[in-house]
Formats: structure tokens, sequence, C-alpha cells
């Protein structure tokens, strides 16, 4: 029989089989009779399904499930009643894309997805073999030590929980599993206290409401910072209410408010008021204390933290190697830093933002680390100036942002005095990119380590290990 090769159109329905997980999250599928490929949010892999197309492009579809028609073997029921499900009517939370696969699977397809990257966007014939099998969680439910849950107004009384997936409506929140119940309490008490109060919540669409996000920051001590995200400082009964909420969580270390008067999908604001208790908050990470403002960058999962940290430590000592310094680019508030800061003689840590600088000298000083300095700018500005410091056998380690190292950093790399570079990765695709670059400028690539640090989603860390030839 003739396969179609024409793209199916908008409001088409399909019948397709799921073959495995693409790396933006959905099953890949082909639809029967046809080599057309179609991306199914929700899917799993050996499902056989009736979708209906909502986006199609001229060599591919997205479609929404209609009916699972037979379920493959790692479809599980997932746990939380947000997740998008066949059975269950929408919408569906945007946070957690993987909850319907069991989580052997997840690590499973991780590891397929950081391949099919190392493989087609690095170019690596050998990828199979360096990308190793995936480190997992050791938590995956209840591991976030931070979220950011949005208010809106709506037609039955105010919601609060997170996005439907590509919308900026939200879901009425009734419980996250993700999260601790600290932080699940008191948001659903936070709630309660704004409709008592009379408060208006954000209007993205006028730029009108007063309350826009909840942001709580959770410790493995069990307390808690809170922030409320306002378009203005106008706070009449701030002292009523932090007084309130105290009352109720004994837990809670710090209240907070942030400012963000701006419209913008951007959740924090400049200005920050603290309208009780601790400014910082403290994590323990491995035998490291760090200090914690409700805004600063510390891993959401700190004990998945710790598994990718020493990924990181294990491939700077592979082999026994020494180095006379450490290279620590986008070192944000020091973690890693310090972490690794025992493998040198010294160890440099180079962030653009300089709070996290501030925050990463009182870090090493309250962790009694005496060999680190730390460099505030623009990795591409500053590495120029330590470029006369840096002495033969240097290790440089990078964590940069998602959209992964900038030419000038790729460049810098390339200096002979380099000798081995670990890289770690929130995004497999900028990762081999870089990596691919990299391989042609007298680096190779030893291995690679995927990290799950999102447990229930299709996010993957890695940690890379390449040396000079």
């Amino acid at each position: 029989m003739e396969q179609r090769t024409a793209s199916p159109s908008i409001g088409e329905i399909l019948t397709v089989k799921v073959d495995r997980m693409a790396p933006a999250g959905d099953g890949l599928a082909k639809a029967e009779g046809s080599n057309r490929v179609v991306f199914v949010p929700g899917a799993a892999p050996g499902d056989r399904l009736e979708v209906e197309v909502f986006d199609a492009k001229s060599n591919f579809a997205r479609a929404r499930i209609k009916k699972v028609l037979s379920s493959g073997p790692e479809r599980i029921d997932p746990p939380c009643p947000h997740h998008a499900a066949p059975s269950r009517p929408g919408p569906f939370c945007g946070g957690c894309d993987w909850q319907h696969l069991a989580y052997e699977s997840q690590l499973k397809h991780k590891r397929e997805v950081v391949l099919d990257c190392v493989s087609r966007i690095g170019k690596f014939a050998d990828a199979a073999a360096l990308v190793l099998p995936t480190l997992r969680a050791p938590k995956p439910f209840g591991y976030r030590n931070k979220v950011q849950i949005p208010f809106m107004a709506g037609p039955h009384g105010p919601r609060m929980g997170f996005f439907s997936a590509g919308s900026r409506e939200i879901v009425d929140m009734r419980e996250c599993p993700i999260q601790p119940d600290l932080s699940v309490r008191i948001a659903f008490k936070v709630k309660a206290m704004a409709i008592e109060r009379g408060w208006t919540f954000y209007d993205g669409k006028t730029g009108r409401g007063w309350l826009r996000h909840l942001y709580i920051r959770t410790n493995a001590e069990g307390q808690a910072l809170v922030a409320l995200v306002t378009t203005h400082q106008e706070f009449p009964d701030r002292e009523v209410f932090a007084a309130e909420l105290r009352a109720n969580f004994p837990e809670i270390a710090g209240i907070h408010q942030n400012v963000n008067p701006e419209r913008t999908s951007v959740v924090l604001g400049p200005v920050w008021r603290r309208l009780w208790g601790q400014r910082e908050l403290e994590e323990t990470l491995g035998r490291f204390h760090f200090a914690a403002s409700p805004g600063a960058f510390l891993q959401v999962n700190t004990p998945a933290a710790e598994v990718l940290y020493n990924a990181a430590k294990d491939a700077v000592k592979e082999g026994g190697k020494k180095f006379p310094l450490g290279l620590d680019l986008y070192c944000g508030v020091g973690t890693l830093t310090l972490w690794m800061a025992d493998l040198y003689p010294r160890i440099i840590g180079v962030e653009e933002n300089k709070d996290a600088i501030n925050d990463a000298y009182r870090n090493a000083e309250r962790n009694r680390v005496r060999n680190a300095r730390f460099k505030a700018g623009r990795a591409e500005a500053v590495l120029p100036k330590l470029a006369n410091e840096i002495p033969e056998n240097t290790c440089a380690v990078v964590d940069p942002p998602r959209v992964g190292l900038t030419q000038p950093v790729r460049r810098f790399l390339t200096d002979k005095k380099l000798k081995r570079l670990v890289y770690v990765s929130c995004d497999p695709a900028t990762f081999s990119r870089d990596a691919g670059f990299l391989s042609h400028s007298g680096w190779v690539l030893r291995r690679v380590q995927p990290v799950d640090l999102f447990p229930q989603t299709s996010h993957v860390e890695l940690v890379a290990l390449m040396d000079r030839k």
C-alpha cells in the first residue's frame, strides 16, 4: 500500500503509533499508513493513539490525544490530578510533562535525548559509547526547594496555580506532588488570606491588579522564606499579614515583598523589601552551608544537586590528574566553586551578577574556604584579563545558561594552557553545539554523564569531560 506523504491539516484525526520520546519532551509518532511525523504531548513509547492535529507544518505536525487505543508498556497513571491524561478534562498544568512515564523509563529516555543531541548536533560518531546511563535523583517527588506560583482573577474567584502548557491561563492548584508539603500548605493559606482581605489579582492583559506571584524557598531543615510579588509597593496590612502567617507557620524564617511594576512575564522585579525575619535562608549541601536570599540562584533539587556536583568533581579528578588552577565560569553564589576547591591550590569563580559574587565571598568565608577568589563581570570581559595569570595545565569548569557558551568564551577555551574542560549543562542541544566546535579546536570528548535534577519532567542536566588532545 502506498504511504501518504502530504502534511496533515489542523483538525484532522489520525491514528498514530509512538516510537520514542523527542528531545522537547513529546512522543514522536508516525501516522498509520503514512511516513508523516507527528509530535504528541503526553504520549509514551508503544502507545497506539487517536489524535487531533492542532499545529501543522510542512514536514511535521503536533497533535493532542483524543483516545488511547492501546497503552505502551511504560505508561502509568500520573499521580497528580493536574497532569494531562486522556481520561481527564483539561486544561492541564504545564509544569510536569513526564509524570505518565514510569521513573526508570524517564531515566532511559533522558539518556536517549542526550544521545540524540550529541550524535545529531555534535556530530560525534561514537556518541553511543560516550553517553552514560542517567544518574537518578534521590527523591522523585517532593524535591523542589523553590516555587513561584502565579495568581490571576477568574470568573469564579481567584486562581492560584501553574500555567497551562502553551498558555497564560492558570490551572487552579489543588495539590502539587513535586513540591514539599510545607510549600503547598503555605500557598493555600496565602490564597485564603488574600481573598479574605480583598486583594486584587494581576491581569497580564491589562496590567492591573496587585498580587502577581507567591514565591517560597524551603530548605532541608524544614524552614521557609516567603515573598509576595506585587505590582506596587503599597501594602497597608503588611504587619497583620506577616503576624498571621507566622502564627500559622512557625517554620517561616522570613517574609519579603518583591515589587515588579512591569507588564512582563518575568516573575521578579528589581526591588526587595524585608517585611519580617531573616534576609536569607541557609541551605546545607553536603558538608557546605550556603546562604540564599529569596531571589538568589540555587539548584532547586538539593539532593540531586549533590549528585550533579559529585559528577563534576569526579570528572575533574579523572585519571588522578592535578591542576595548579581551577576556573569556574558562571559560578553563581559559588556552590560548585567551593564544592571543588579542595582539588586545586587556587580556584577562581567568574559570575556577572555582582550580588551573587558578594554571596560567593560570604559563602567561602562561612565554609572556611581560603583558596577561592571571585571575579564579577561577564565571562567574555573577565577572561581576557585573567589570561596572563592562567598557568599551564589549568582546568576549566563551565556551567552556562541554557543558551550555552558565547563565541568569545568558546574561543578562549581553545587556549592551549587549558588541559581539561568539565562542561555542566542544562540543555543537551547547546552543549552538543559547543562540544562539536571544541572538538575541532584541540579537545577530545571523553564522556557525557546525564543527571536527573528534574524528575517527572523531560529536562535533563549533564556533566561532560573533555581533555586536550
